[in-house]
């Protein structure tokens, strides 16, 4: 069978390509061209349409550039980093962990086990055979330059920070009823030691997370796990199992519901998008991978022609992100609960704000802000301010019938140049006729729902081209108008980038209206009248085998 080259199609027919290609590229950076642009669009607004119809949901659209101390109240600053090892010949520069595991060695994720293995196993520079050094820590995330004056910012590495920080707008919008969700997309920012090939690992990607709300007491997502479809789960020890999420769960496998129905959820995304059902896994995490937030994690990986490939992970990150929050900001970041009433002794602070503009005139708003976040004491210029000289605390007995909680948090993130990645992967064949390579996606994430091709430029096929063009742009579809080149250059030309539909104007068209349809997958045409083209394409898509 003909080999076939996604990056070299991908560059040649503006699918994407390689950043910065006349200055020579940099590693680890991609551009989408104008098909994959609207590919990736597609995959977008029906992963958004897939969560949205779950209702309870609502979508948030966040900064890319962090404050340093979100990133330091959630443990990305102090824990997120790789352990590389570099060649002391030639610089060059690869994940520790990474290189053991080429050899089927389940790697323990600590410097001094990594650098002795390294050296037990004699691993030299797979670029020039040089020694390789020391084992040392790699941080992952990018700085950004913002002032001595100022506090430090970061590219973020995820986008979940910003939906934890905002989970009270959210808790009201939502009228503070639990489980809901917020959905985001957008960039992630990750200083990888080693990019690898194309779209597999890059320092800027692109991803779409959801962040499912729960009251721990109760974490149920209202719909129940997929009970119908099967899916295949690879579990921490060792077992390969094929049965349903619903199954799943009653059966122990998948601890949490909401887990195993975000796993059937995603399933028949993938599926719909042209994932491959058989070459898609959920693998869950070992205990000595988890990340520092998390205590159960299901990565979706797709089967591709460089391997496995991690392209969602659905993560229980429990109350981490939500505690830490309230514990850095002092802010109120808690849901709250019906509980039977109660008696209590409620301490209400009295600020003497007439006391601290007599004593902090420049500085009152730091000092009440340090006050009211619960803080004893402020360093105000190098003289440490006692706070309780500037309130009194009253106590009064109240009944209640609420108590505060931190609410828990299911993660589902799905990495969206990955995903783009296996489906080319698993959709690019080739025709056993002409040799000719084509890429069978569903329509639903075709670039263009139509592709319009005059047979000549010539004798007013093109005027009435361009006149069925317009309609077609008119009524809503997205279309592509193409005269150049010969008529099988061009089906070639659109079969290769995904392009479901060809229309196709001849000189029986001038007299009959009509024009020839052809579909890309079976490459049958079938002759159909040209006000009918929408009807064929969207409203009830012709499948290529009906004449």
């Amino acid at each position: 069978m003909k080999e076939i080259d996604q990056e070299e199609i991908s560059r040649r027919r503006g699918i994407y390509f390689q950043s910065f290609g006349i200055y020579g590229g940099i590693s680890g950076l991609y551009d989408y061209g104008p098909f994959g642009s609207l590919i990736k669009d597609r995959i977008v607004n029906i992963w958004k349409e897939t969560l949205f119809r779950e209702g309870n949901v609502a979508e948030f659209d966040g900064t890319a550039l962090t404050h340093i101390q979100v990133l330091k109240s959630s443990g990305h600053y102090d824990r997120f980093f790789d352990y590389s090892v570099q060649c002391e010949q030639c610089g060059a520069k690869y994940r520790a962990d990474e290189l053991l595991e080429k050899y089927g060695i389940e790697v323990k994720l600590d410097p001094r086990w990594l650098d002795e293995k390294i050296t037990e196993m004699g691993l030299k520079c797979e670029r020039c055979g040089g020694k390789l050094g020391e084992v040392k820590v790699h941080k992952l995330m990018f700085p950004v330059e913002q002032g001595s004056e100022l506090d430090p910012l970061y590219l973020r590495p995820e986008t979940a920070q910003g939906i934890f920080i905002n989970f009270k707008e959210y808790y009201r919008f939502f009228r503070e009823k639990l489980p809901f969700a917020v959905i985001q997309t957008g960039r992630g920012y990750r200083n990888e030691i080693s990019p690898r090939r194309a779209l597999y690992r890059l320092r800027e990607f692109n991803m779409m997370e959801c962040e499912s709300f729960f009251d721990p007491e109760d974490e149920m997502w209202p719909s129940e796990p997929d009970s119908t479809l099967n899916v295949r789960l690879s579990t921490r020890d060792g077992r390969e199992i094929i049965t349903t999420p619903m199954d799943a769960y009653r059966d122990g496998i998948i601890e949490s519901q909401p887990i195993a129905y975000f796993i059937g959820l995603g399933s028949k995304f993938f599926r719909r998008i042209g994932i491959d059902g058989e070459k898609l896994r959920f693998r869950q995490h070992r205990k000595d991978e988890l990340s520092h937030y998390s205590s159960d994690t299901w990565d979706a990986e797709a089967d591709t022609s460089i391997g496995w490939v991690e392209i969602a992970g659905i993560a229980h990150r429990g109350t981490y992100d939500v505690s830490n929050h309230i514990k850095f900001s002092g802010k109120d970041l808690y849901g709250q609960r019906i509980i039977p009433k109660k008696k209590m002794i409620k301490k209400n602070k009295v600020i003497d704000y007439g006391k601290i503009r007599k004593d902090f005139r420049g500085n009152i708003e730091k000092v009440i802000s340090a006050i009211e976040s619960g803080n004893d004491s402020l360093n105000l210029n190098g003289t440490v301010v006692k706070l309780q000289d500037y309130y009194t605390i009253n106590e009064e007995e109240v009944t209640v019938d609420r108590e505060n909680f931190i609410p828990s948090v299911i993660e589902p993130s799905f990495g969206l140049d990955r995903i783009l990645f296996s489906i080319l992967d698993h959709n690019f064949s080739v025709r056993d006729d002409t040799g000719y390579i084509y890429l069978r996606i569903p329509s639903e994430i075709s670039p263009y729902d139509v592709a319009v091709l005059p047979l000549m430029n010539k004798d007013d096929l093109d005027n009435r081209g361009r006149e069925i063009f317009r309609h077609l742009l008119d009524v809503g579809l997205k279309v592509i108008y193409d005269e150049s080149g010969t008529i099988g250059k061009r089906y070639a030309r659109y079969d290769e980038v995904g392009v479901t539909y060809c229309v196709t104007i001849d000189y029986e068209s001038l007299d009959k209206g009509d024009v020839t349809l052809r579909h890309r997958d079976t490459m049958k045409q079938i002759r159909i009248n040209s006000d009918d083209i929408e009807k064929y394409v969207r409203v009830n898509p012709w499948n290529g085998r009906d004449s």
